[in-house]
């Protein structure tokens, strides 16, 4: 019997932390679960580095890979090839070498008597907990084949959206990077020249020019502290983030910022449709459905307030009732959600949400694209012309000291 420290939420969503036993690490995790906790974290007293981190938003293998993986998945399964040659089949397939090493040694333990979904969890931790969850509740339900088509969908829809976003960004980032590097190389390489030539004048210079001067030196003899600035602050707010309340306050900002705050919100409601709608599609009930997506979610104040409503719906309140407490999802998912409950017609309801919330994170992110092209060049036009001027009035005033 091992020993096992673990960190997890209460359906109450406190935090709950505390000691297990169990033979297996699988085992705690299983126990753990039935008795309502969430897991976060767990590590077995001894076991070194060797744990399981399941914090909220952990996603590391790529949708794309997992999409074309759940087609092969169902159309093998559906061919009637055995769990175990399938994995086997697919491993050998698949480009992804992480992914595949996963897939091999959950074979084996496939092969030893272990279920699939809960050897692709000892093995993935880099696996989404929506692709494990859904292959658990087929498992279950014995409709292996639907949720590996559902979750094929799911992840090439979401892999095809995230494509269209980062292609909108391109050129926006090139004209960025390009700027930066112009300004850059202005101000260590040719500012100095210019410098050094006015000094020579012996005249006194402009304002402006010391200024783009005075800039010019700083960035010539402290760019590295610039660099080192940036760097600390990068770590620093990573490590910040281990900060319950920390973390939670900077995703909030994430979804309340002008502009970019739109996009992150529509792309959490994106997010809680397509990731019910599979989880419900796989026979998960409506609680454990929702704690499975909040788990998913990339904005972790979305998904602590989607959580948040366990609580509520274990109480006999509607999914839509609960949401609307929270009032944290855009008012038309809420009202699209209630419709479902409504009807009976919850999951294709959710697929349809998601459909609209992909669409909208398409059109707000090309908008701001759009909006922030100009605002680059505009940017960049006046860096150029206060550089221009820095320059030539030095000149006009020697020029009118001569005369």
């Amino acid at each position: 019997m091992k020993t096992f420290n673990y960190t997890a939420r209460s359906i109450e969503g406190g935090q709950v932390t505390g000691v297990a036993e169990a033979n297996t690490r699988e085992e705690a995790i299983r126990a753990l679960r039935d008795d309502g906790l969430i897991i976060e974290r767990i590590v077995e007293v001894g076991g070194g580095s060797r744990d399981i981190d399941l914090r909220l938003g952990a996603k590391k293998t790529k949708e794309k890979s997992l999409g074309i993986v759940c087609d092969q998945f169902e159309i093998l399964l559906r061919a009637g090839l055995p769990i175990v040659r399938t994995l086997e089949l697919i491993a050998n397939q698949t480009e992804d070498k992480t992914l595949a090493g996963i897939l091999r040694e959950a074979a084996n333990d496939v092969a030893a008597g272990y279920g699939l979904a809960d050897s692709l969890e000892k093995h993935g931790d880099g696996l989404p907990t929506t692709f494990v969850e859904s292959i658990r509740a087929g498992e279950e339900s014995g409709a292996l084949e639907l949720v590996f088509k559902r979750l094929s969908n799911y992840y090439e829809k979401s892999s095809r959206t995230k494509n269209k976003v980062k292609s909108a960004m391109i050129y926006p980032v090139f004209v960025m990077v390009i700027a930066v590097v112009v300004v850059a190389i202005i101000m260590i390489f040719a500012v100095p020249v210019f410098s050094s030539t006015f000094e020579s004048m012996g005249n006194e210079l402009p304002a402006l020019t010391q200024f783009v001067v005075a800039s010019s030196d700083f960035w010539v003899h402290w760019w590295w502290l610039v660099v080192i600035f940036v760097a600390a602050l990068v770590i620093a707010i990573k490590l910040a983030k281990k900060n319950d309340a920390f973390h939670l306050l900077w995703s909030k900002i994430g979804v309340k910022v002008p502009v970019l705050g739109r996009i992150n919100l529509m792309s959490a409601a994106s997010q809680y449709s397509g990731t019910m709608s599979v989880m419900m599609a796989a026979g998960l009930p409506i609680v454990r459905a929702v704690g499975v997506t909040a788990r998913s979610m990339t904005n972790y104040y979305m998904a602590r307030s989607l959580e948040a409503t366990m609580p509520g719906l274990e109480a006999g309140k509607t999914l839509a009732q609960c949401l609307a407490e929270e009032a944290t999802m855009p008012e038309l998912a809420i009202e699209m959600t209630s419709v479902g409950e409504q009807t009976g017609s919850l999951e294709g309801t959710m697929e349809v949400i998601s459909e609209y919330y992909d669409n909208e994170v398409e059109t707000s992110t090309a908008r701001a694209m759009s909006i922030l092209e100009p605002m680059i060049i505009v940017v960049l036009a006046v860096i150029v012309f206060v550089l221009l001027l820095s320059v030539y009035l030095p000149l006009f005033s020697m020029y009118g000291s001569m005369g």
